[in-house]
């Protein structure tokens, strides 16, 4: 008994192999004792078979319960698979367990609900014991959070509007609107067929990371290379390919007529939308009709454009017309409240004093017509991007050309077409969205809402 036990104790302690030339053997020994090791030889055939036998029995174990293993995992598949998903409910559950109020024997939570699932919430009654579901409706004055709801196409665009502000219950979402003129914007400021295959091919692999920015980097190299086959360009050469469209470095005046006729488009679709969503509530016809927002903005934004197209002699409508059309919305906008609220029957008709009020309203004149001008002119950029995108290859076009051409000027021209996609690429990705936020969301998206964020997803 004695003796195995010590053994098992050894046993039990590392063991260290040491390899040592015949001749320092004693002074070896002396410092393995000295360190307090206990010296063990090396073991005979014998031993060795034992080990060998011992070796062969513990691996054919291992191989019985690897392929034990592997069966639990084939017969547990999906349990397995969900294991992640159990882990983050609960994780969520035990976070909402200490913000529910507390009695002596229920938990009682409150919460939202799509409306397409209260059958669902309601029969968990049945499913749960000692379960209690009372549904109420919007007669609450919670404002309900906002889910919003998009085809494949325009759903990684949610993340760029939630940037701006979650929109509330009752304005219309504005994702679908702003996805098409976003990818439109920027295909016409970064149109190049080459490099917006590169997009492309970068966002399989930005996809593993995060698929919100894999689908962004997709949908704007699909655009960036459709405008570049418009532009006939590839690579920021415009030899290759046929131009199917325009040039924009040769056609400069065009590109930015085009630009600011578009982004007119653009904001006359947006103040039709944010009259939409203002007079929909109905206590909001001040701002809906008689804001600088609304139709007397819309208004004045047109006699605006009138009276410029009347100075430049094309003349579509005489320019006595387009005095009346911005004299009456300048009316409408100084006397929008007291308007406003005869319309509709409230009283008193102002919230201040006269005076106060009709100062505030002349500025706010001054203010809507700096708008409507700086709105306008910031859509040259869209064709000053274009432009500007061939330019920049030009440049390294000729410092190829100066490098003497060869092997250092196409290596010239392939580090200008990284630092093209690079930088030229997130430059007017944020130009896209200011056009997006400052110009036209103004108009029409208020942005207030609280986004709907569910335990589980829906």
């Amino acid at each position: 008994m004695t003796d195995k036990k010590k053994n098992k104790n050894i046993d039990s302690k590392e063991n260290y192999l040491l390899v040592y030339p015949k001749q320092v053997s004693e002074d070896i020994k002396r410092a393995v004792n000295t360190m307090g090791f206990i010296d063990k030889q090396t073991p005979d055939d014998d031993d060795l078979s034992s080990i060998d036998k011992k070796l062969e029995e513990t691996n054919k174990e291992i191989k019985e319960l690897e392929d034990e293993i592997e069966a639990l995992k084939n017969n547990n598949e999906d349990l397995i698979e969900a294991i992640p998903y159990t882990i983050d409910y609960n994780e969520k559950s035990s976070g909402i367990k200490e913000k529910m109020a507390k009695g002596e024997k229920y938990f009682y939570l409150s919460g939202w609900v799509p409306e397409s699932k209260v059958n669902d919430f309601k029969r968990l009654e049945d499913k749960y014991e000692k379960t209690k579901v009372k549904i109420n409706d919007r007669s609450c004055s919670q404002q309900p959070p906002t889910k919003l709801r998009n085809n494949i196409l325009f759903r990684p665009f949610e993340f760029l509007v939630n940037m701006y502000g979650s929109p509330n219950y009752d304005e219309i979402d504005p994702t679908p609107f702003f996805a098409i003129t976003y990818l439109l914007l920027y295909g016409m400021m970064f149109g190049d067929l080459g490099q917006g295959l590169v997009f492309i091919l970068l966002s399989f692999y930005v996809d593993r990371i995060n698929k919100t920015f894999g689908g962004l980097i997709r949908r704007i190299g699909i655009s960036a290379s459709f405008f570049g086959l418009m532009y006939g360009s590839f690579f920021g050469i415009e030899k290759l390919i046929p131009t199917l469209l325009i040039k924009p470095f040769d056609n400069i005046m065009t590109v930015l007529i085009a630009s600011v006729a578009f982004g007119v488009l653009l904001m006359v679709v947006s103040y039709i939308i944010g009259i939409y969503n203002k007079v929909k509530k109905q206590d909001n016809i001040e701002e809906g009709i008689f804001g600088k927002e609304g139709l007397a903005g819309l208004i004045m934004m047109i006699s605006f454009i009138l009276i410029i197209l009347n100075i430049v002699k094309v003349n579509p409508l005489p320019i006595i017309f387009a005095i009346i059309l911005l004299v009456g919305s300048i009316v409408m906008i100084i006397f929008k409240q007291p308007l406003a609220r005869r319309i509709e029957g409230d009283y008193p008709l102002y919230d201040s004093s006269k005076g106060d009020y009709y100062v505030e309203s002349s500025f706010s004149i001054v203010e809507a017509l700096l708008s409507v001008f700086s709105n306008l002119v910031s859509f040259t950029r869209v064709g000053a991007f274009a432009i500007n995108h061939v330019g920049l290859y030009m440049a390294f076009e000729v410092m190829a050309k100066l490098a003497g051409g060869g092997i250092i000027g196409i290596i010239i021209l392939i580090l200008g077409n990284v630092l093209i996609i690079g930088l030229e690429g997130m430059i007017v990705f944020i130009q896209g969205l200011r056009l997006e936020f400052y110009e036209m969301f103004s108009k029409y998206y208020e942005g207030n809402g609280r986004k709907f964020r569910p335990i589980k997803e829906f």
